[in-house]
């Protein structure tokens, strides 16, 4: 009988050349051995499943979808596949940044304290100087959110794991909390995470394990031109500020979605129209919910936000009153 590998490598990838190379390069190199590297191609058809059929390692094993999956369906899948108890996501675009990467992966585990379903690593990866929250999240962030408190957490700083390559996790929690949303394809990350955390603790660590790769074609860029990307937000957060409501004033803290949130949204349609793309503000506009202002005085004042609010100075009070009434009510 083959014996299971100690971590599961998952690798979705969509027309991924010139960067899947780098990718399973730095698999390749790692100093700790004992993996496997799952590779599902969504039906690339730039050269990329020529270059996987080339590769001639028994440790890789690669999959040819039929029909494209979407981004959560193909990482679904991977999950579905995984033999090892622990799971690292890492997309096409990006690769580990040293042969060490995997060692430190495996440690963490091995102390991992059982409540712990998922960890971030390169926590302190973003330029934080000129935006106030972000600052904020990167000082004060503990190496353990608990399940108590990570739902706060999230609803304040938003995708706290980022990128998926920034994300290891125990491989059952996938199947455990549901999968990720298909129908959410630039934010089904987020919206897992959210679910996860009311089972689960979250791990926060710092060490560099993999170099998250930005450019052009880079799936945020294309998968919310008209606001999708807004639209999955209103669901999520609708989530969260019902988790939320019962320990905290409902009113703040939609006050602090449409503020700190929505103003993040006007501010991309305001790109997009000047580059005469309106799409996204139409989707602003005719979008309804029980916790986005949609007309009068409220928009009205949201709107100065979307405009000088980019740094996050006048939202900042507003995160830190969430956080010092939590840490109050510990």
């Amino acid at each position: 009988m083959i014996e299971k590998p100690i971590i599961s490598i998952l690798t979705p990838v969509w027309n991924g050349l010139p960067y899947i190379k780098e990718c399973i390069e730095s698999v390749l190199i790692q100093d700790f051995k004992d993996w496997e590297l799952l590779v599902s191609d969504n039906g690339s058809t730039d050269g990329t499943r020529e270059y996987l059929d080339s590769l001639n390692d028994s440790r890789i094993k690669i999959f040819k979808q039929e029909k494209n999956l979407g981004i959560m369906g193909n990482i679904n899948f991977l999950f579905t596949q995984a033999n090892a108890t622990i799971s690292q996501i890492l997309c096409a675009d990006d690769y580990f940044t040293g042969s060490s990467s995997l060692y430190t992966i495996v440690k963490y585990w091995e102390k991992a304290s059982p409540d712990i379903g998922f960890v971030r690593f390169n926590h302190n990866e973003t330029d934080a100087s000129i935006r106030r929250i972000v600052d904020l999240q990167n000082r004060i962030m503990p190496e353990i959110l608990s399940r108590n408190e990570a739902t706060l957490w999230l609803f304040i700083f938003g995708n706290i794991p980022g990128n998926l390559s920034n994300v290891s996790l125990r491989t059952q929690l996938v199947a455990d909390i549901g999968y990720f949303n298909q129908n959410l394809p630039a934010a089904g990350d987020f919206e897992f995470w959210s679910r996860a955390v009311s089972k689960v603790s979250m791990g926060i660590q710092n060490e560099s394990t993999v170099y998250i790769r930005r450019h052009d074609n880079v799936a945020s860029n294309y998968l919310s031109q008209k606001g999708e990307f807004y639209l999955q937000h209103i669901m999520i957060y609708e989530y969260l500020i019902k988790e939320l409501d019962s320990h905290y004033d409902r009113k703040k803290l939609i006050a602090y979605f449409n503020y700190e949130i929505c103003s993040y949204h006007y501010r991309n349609a305001f790109k997009s129209a000047l580059n005469g793309r309106f799409g996204y503000f139409k989707t602003l506009l005719k979008t309804n919910s029980s916790i986005t202002w949609s007309k009068g005085l409220q928009v009205a004042a949201c709107l100065p936000f979307a405009l000088f609010n980019s740094h996050q100075k006048f939202t900042i009070h507003m995160a830190k009153m969430l956080i010092n009434l939590k840490q109050k009510q510990s």
